[in-house]
């Protein structure tokens, strides 16, 4: 873990030496339902190498609580990935796909997941963007229920993400 940490330093650096564009951000969720609840924080910040490749690191600090078992369940997940921009429509939207891999830190069982997200990225203005990821498709071992093969869509409840870019 420390020498993933030291790369990502290092890669950090040279965005910065390399006049790369950097944002930070991330997304807030809660989900509510009969007997369950869940809420979660997740910042990111990450860089772009040009035009149609972004590297971000985020984490993703998750609480959640099923109705009749006792205690709540409070996980913490690294969450590294690659965008790759294939495309825009007009000047404002720009579609993409993300290779993301999930880790759980505070978990026994050494949960993780490597998805590809498609999704639609709106800038709002040149210092606002919000993005959208709407599917999950990869493989999963327990973080997103699964042990496997994971398809996963979100149309009517996409991932929102907001990031400020500098």
């Amino acid at each position: 873990m420390k020498k993933l940490v030291l790369v990502l330093a290092i890669v950090f650096a040279g965005a910065l030496s390399a006049n790369a564009q950097l944002w930070i951000g991330g997304g807030l969720g809660a989900q509510v339902e009969k007997n369950y609840t869940a809420f979660n924080v997740a910042p990111e910040i990450g860089y772009a190498i040009n035009d149609q490749w972004q590297l971000a690191l985020g984490t993703d600090f998750r609480f959640d609580k099923i109705k009749g078992i006792e205690g709540a369940g409070t996980t913490l997940f690294l969450q590294p990935y690659v965008r790759y921009v294939g495309g825009t429509i007009g000047h404002k939207f720009s579609l993409f796909v993300d290779l993301c891999g999930d880790f759980g830190l505070l978990d026994a069982a050494k949960a993780y997941a490597v998805t590809l997200q498609p999704g639609i990225a709106w800038q709002a203005t040149d210092d606002f963007t919000a993005a959208f990821r709407f599917a999950k498709v990869g493989y999963d071992h327990n973080i997103y229920g699964v042990d496997g093969f994971l398809l996963r869509g979100a149309l009517v409840a996409p991932e929102i993400r907001i990031y400020y870019n500098f």
